[in-house]
């Protein structure tokens, strides 16, 4: 959006990615501001947008821009023709509002043409979406949308006052002149200086802030009657009308940014500048080219026992990342996998054999380029043994504890086995141990009996899986087997016959040493409350048959049978 008086000049929306770089194993510029979503090199027509080695502000890479030709506007057709933009894009996190931009500044070397400037892309309509404004933002066709474009560029700094529409050279604008248009304004040339400066010396143009001069896309492009002109700080405060015409910008602090464009384009002729440096919020977001950010969560950098190591890598890059991929080297220097493995999601490495290893894990982003991360590990088999106790485990027993004892490998003591990491496996479920101490040289670990009955179910040897960790960080892993007796669920008999529910009466409690039908059996056939040694119709039945809840050796047809006729 350069200057122009009768031309007309659009900001693109839609990205179009033109990077041109063929670099291997360099990395990726990355940003710090917490305000940045996303950024992308981009282009319109034949401008270029790509990563430089010509010159830099610092380091070895710059940002080369281009905007080559000379576009002009159709009057008949109502629209620009011939237009090429060169740009840098950065995508804001949603919902940054303008009262969050403090500032924006960049380095620049322009070598020819008219200097980069900045567009921020408005919601107006607050829908998360630029809907293209009321001009399109390549050719300046009308168009229906109600977004707009705050604009910041090179000839309208720095604001000397008073008012916005032009009078005459100097006032109210330092390096705008209408009559300087064929010269671009006289910008600084093949030289670095910063964001909007015309020399190394000049003040307040070094920066985008609230003292800035801004101007939005849908009034006039000029500072002329029908202009909306004003400094940032002015369109914070929502105090912006056009000029001579009073109508409100409808622009204030909490109105929505979705982008910051900064570009070159060819509405005032071909231009081409360096840009590096570039920060938001005093915050670097474009510099040297450097590696995407790796994190290796998984393997880490310690000692673990044969079986399964997780896999999980994390990558970030503001240029989007692209693909992660790894791989396992191992002592020897050999690769364990014939080929790089594509990482998507966590995984685990199997099947390692006792060996030093590491773990290298890459990652490239969008602009191809790529950057990389190791960690060593060692896999070691340990002779650390555990015991279980009680060896037979009765799912009827109401005792307390089941207990673990871990005899510690060579090289470590008792007292280095961690409690708080000890667990318990059976199958899927997993228990923590609940306290521990040293006892004879081996670390004695305590586990809820009742909660790991609830999880076993009978056998004659059953495996269970002790995992821990020793006060190095090293992982560990053994078993132990046990015998488990009992009824895996339902109710429990006495050398008899145990039904869930009995076929005639539907009860189903106990049945002892013959067949129940109550609740408990004795040593015959039971249907009463209690059963003793006669015959009895009373409150205790003999040695007959009971009809009471709990049979004995006589029959019962009371409660409670004694040893003769009640």
């Amino acid at each position: 959006m350069s200057i122009r008086i009768a031309n007309k000049k659009l900001l693109a929306l839609v990205i179009a990615l033109t990077i041109s770089l063929s670099l291997a194993q360099i990395g990726v510029p990355v940003g710090a501001s917490a305000l940045v979503g996303s950024l992308s090199l981009s282009s319109e027509g034949s401008g270029t947008s790509a990563w430089s080695t010509v010159t830099s502000h610092e380091g070895l890479w710059a940002i080369r821009l281009t905007a080559p030709g000379q576009a002009t506007w159709n009057a008949t057709l109502g629209k620009g023709e011939g237009v090429n933009e060169g740009r840098i894009s950065i995508v804001l996190d949603p919902w940054t509002t303008l009262g969050d931009l403090d500032n924006i500044s960049w380095w620049v070397n322009t070598t020819s043409g008219y200097p980069p400037h900045a567009d921020l892309l408005l919601d107006i309509d607050g829908n998360g979406v630029f809907d293209g404004g009321n001009k399109d933002l390549v050719t300046g066709e009308a168009l229906g949308g109600v977004d707009d474009v705050l604009v910041a560029e090179f000839a309208y700094q720095p604001y000397l006052g008073p008012g916005y529409k032009y009078v005459q050279s100097g006032e109210p604008y330092g390096h705008y002149d209408p009559v300087l248009q064929v010269t671009h304004y006289n910008p600084a040339y093949g030289m670095w200086v910063e964001t909007f400066q015309n020399s190394t010396s000049e003040v307040q143009t070094g920066i985008i802030d609230n003292s800035t001069v801004c101007w939005l896309y849908s009034g006039l492009p000029g500072p002329y009657t029908g202009g909306f002109f004003g400094t940032l700080e002015d369109f914070k405060e929502g105090a912006v009308n056009s000029i001579d015409g009073g109508v409100p910008a409808g622009v204030n602090a909490s109105t929505v940014v979705l982008e910051i464009q900064i570009e070159v384009d060819n509405w005032l002729g071909a231009a081409e500048v360096y840009i590096d440096d570039v920060t938001l919020n005093g915050e670097a977001v474009v510099g040297e080219l450097l590696p995407p950010k790796i994190e290796v969560v998984n393997p880490k950098a310690k000692t673990y026992s044969l079986g399964e190591i997780p896999v999980e890598v994390n990558a970030m890059d503001l240029f989007g990342v692209d693909m992660v991929w790894f791989n396992v080297k191992n002592g020897s220097g050999h690769w364990i996998y014939a080929e790089n493995q594509t990482y998507t999601t966590a995984t685990h490495l199997s099947g390692l054999n006792p060996d030093d290893y590491t773990f290298l894990a890459w990652s490239n982003n969008t602009l191809g380029v790529t950057g990389s991360k190791s960690v060593s590990f060692t896999v070691y088999r340990r002779d650390l043994s555990v015991e279980i106790h009680p060896e037979t485990l009765n799912l009827k027993s109401r005792g307390r504890w089941v207990t673990v004892y871990i005899t510690p490998p060579e090289g470590y003591d008792a007292d280095d086995v961690v409690i708080e990491t000890v667990k318990l496996i059976v199958g899927d479920n997993e228990l923590e141990a609940e306290w521990g101490n040293v006892e004879n040289e081996c670390m004695m670990v305590k586990f809820s009996r009742l909660d790991l009955q609830e999880l076993l179910e009978p056998g004659e040897s059953v495996e269970l899986v002790v995992t821990g960790e020793l006060a190095d960080g090293a992982d560990f892993e053994s078993s132990d087997t046990i015998r488990v007796i009992g009824p895996p669920s339902g109710n429990q008999g006495q050398n008899g016959k145990c039904y869930m529910s009995d076929p005639e009466t539907g009860n189903d409690n106990k049945g002892g040493n013959g067949n129940s039908n109550g609740n408990k059996g004795g040593n015959g056939n039971s249907n009463g409350n209690k059963g003793g040694n006669g015959n009895s119709n009373g409150n205790k039945g003999g040695n007959g048959n009971s009809n009471g809840n709990k049979g004995g050796n006589g029959n019962s047809n009371g409660n409670k049978g004694g040893n003769g006729k009640d």
